[in-house]
């Protein structure tokens, strides 16, 4: 089933799963009409209650070439950041949010503001001809916004400072290797690879995914004397939901659960 109401993305759903693609043709740019569809894209997979996992794509090339230069080219900085504020905080409130999982399907260009929307999914399926770039300080002559924090979270501040510096592209193949995406599989099987992560996680239970979700962001920043006690909670707790008592009696009797989501 696909919605037709978008005009820079489709919106496909296909047994639980919900694909967001972007089609802007022909670079997929990110622009404020693109912004908003991407979220109320986002905010239509989470409540759906037949979807259990989310993946975002790209149409043509690659996932996107990062935000349109000719849309923001007369912006005067006040116009940036609010700009700036709709992109990067509402996208990363929505997407931390989301009660399902999302997996970004990149294959390949990925660069600035799409770096962006991938790394700020759970999990990242790249092609083997899938890159990354940061091309803010050569292209912008300005630092690229989010992924100065971003980036050092996930391959620490020398590498990060390399790639942003310079604006150089990482491959796909040097990107898993840091740890920065979850598998690389040939162009040719990427969206059946992510196709078949969404359709195992959605075989789990619906409430343990959100609960997990929001553990996994809540423990992110956290100081570790918080943590054993923050885990002691989330799983204790969990104990007397009807999907972990279901959970428990299906292992017992050999049997595959079925969830409620209570």
């Amino acid at each position: 089933m696909s919605e037709d109401r978008f005009s820079t993305l489709h919106y496909l759903k296909e047994e639980q799963t919900a694909k967001i693609i972007l089609d802007r043709p022909p670079a997929n740019l990110i622009n404020r009409d693109m912004t908003l569809e991407f979220h109320a894209a986002l905010k239509l997979a989470d409540a759906d209650p037949a979807v259990r996992a989310i993946i975002l794509a790209g149409k043509g090339d690659g996932l996107s070439g990062g935000v349109d230069l000719n849309y923001v080219e007369n912006f005067n900085s006040g116009e940036m950041k609010e700009f700036l504020h709709l992109f990067y905080v509402g996208t990363m409130e929505i997407v931390r949010g989301l009660s399902k999982p999302i997996i970004a399907a990149v294959n390949g260009y990925a660069r600035e503001g799409a770096c962006t929307l991938a790394f700020a999914c759970d999990m990242i399926i790249a092609s083997d001809d899938a890159d990354f770039g940061y091309p803010g300080v050569p292209n912008l002559a300005a630092p690229p916004g989010m992924h100065v924090w971003i980036l050092q979270r996930l391959i620490g501040r020398m590498k990060a400072a390399e790639l942003i510096f310079t604006g150089k592209t990482l491959g796909s193949a040097q990107a898993e290797r840091m740890g920065l995406i979850t598998k690389v599989v040939g162009a040719g099987r990427l969206m059946y690879e992510a196709e078949k992560l969404a359709e195992k996680i959605a075989e789990m239970s619906p409430l343990a995914l959100k609960r997990t979700r929001d553990l996994l962001y809540q423990m992110e920043d956290m100081d570790f004397q918080d943590v054993p006690e923050t885990a002691a909670n989330a799983l204790s707790s969990a104990f007397d939901s009807e999907d972990s008592k279901e959970a428990r009696k299906a292992y017992i009797e050999k049997r595959k659960p079925v969830w409620t989501g209570k």
